[in-house]
């Protein structure tokens, strides 16, 4: 049977800091911020979606062999 990690690194708070902030800039300073705001959150939930699908089917996959 194959070994898979299931150990995540986690990120720094300051890691996130460096993403968080220009895009807290970009939302503030659009023309509509809620608009710009629900956009970004939709972009987020679809790329943990997609992230989420790839370890299912990578999970799935080892558990063949």
């Amino acid at each position: 049977m194959k070994s898979v990690n299931r150990v995540f690194a986690v990120s720094a708070p300051q890691d996130l800091e460096r993403v968080v902030e220009p895009l807290a800039s970009y939302i503030c300073a659009a023309d509509e911020p809620k608009t710009a705001l629900m956009s970004a959150l939709a972009v987020l939930f679809r790329e943990v979606e997609a992230t989420n699908r790839a370890a299912n089917a990578h999970f799935r996959a080892t558990l063949a062999f």
